[in-house]
């Protein structure tokens, strides 16, 4: 467990994956692709959809996985997501599960854009060895508090102790920069589901804040 300003970061448990459901839902409800892949105006709808959604997508990463949390007063308010190397994309039982969350309470075609998306996502997974961040995500009203940071300053140290490269996709333009400062690096950039996407990776050792 570490200790940031005001912010303990530890591992996730079991107990912990329905509340990091809450924070994507609510936190990423306005990322561009989830809002063209779904087409809800209505945001909370939109997020109840993404709690279906995310709920497949949290418990499959556990077991592939780590996902560290940001703590506040004990309650969960960060989420970061880090898949092992070989360990990115989520199994045949996992793509089962996301389709059944879509096919209920969501606009027709929700599930086939988001096949697409994912898709797009997939096909572009670097073949070299890597731990694949995501999904990174931060309670809405604490964002720019440092948060996002602290989190991301402890996936680098892993990354630098192992010695591993890493790799992440990122819907917001915002985030790209975000992102380089802990020295990821675009290397390509394409529209998904018509909405510009940066695909960037890090190094070991790369220069980070």
């Amino acid at each position: 467990m570490k200790k940031f300003v005001d912010t303990t970061l530890r591992e996730l448990e079991v107990t912990d994956l329905d509340e990091a459901v809450r924070v994507l839902s609510y936190s990423m409800r306005d990322n561009p692709v989830n809002v063209r892949a779904f087409s809800i105006e209505d945001t909370e709808q939109r997020s109840r959809s993404l709690g279906r959604f995310f709920r497949p997508v949290v418990r499959g990463l556990y077991k592939r996985g780590i996902i560290i949390g940001a703590f506040r007063d004990k309650e969960l308010v960060g989420i970061c997501g880090m898949a092992r190397p070989s360990s990115c994309q989520p199994t045949l039982l996992e793509k089962i599960e996301l389709l059944l969350s879509l096919t209920f309470g969501n606009p027709i075609g929700t599930a086939i854009r988001v096949v697409r998306w994912t898709g797009e996502w997939a096909r572009r997974d670097p073949t070299w060895p890597h731990w694949h961040v995501g999904p990174v995500a931060v309670d809405s009203h604490l964002q720019g508090q440092g948060i996002g940071g602290a989190m991301l300053a402890a996936f680098c140290e892993r990354m630098d102790r192992a010695h591993m490269l890493s790799y992440l996709e990122t819907d917001k333009f915002v985030n790209v920069g975000f992102y380089e400062k802990f020295g990821f690096r675009v290397i390509e950039d394409a529209p998904v589901l018509g909405t510009p996407n940066w695909f960037m990776s890090r190094a070991p050792g790369a220069y980070k804040v």
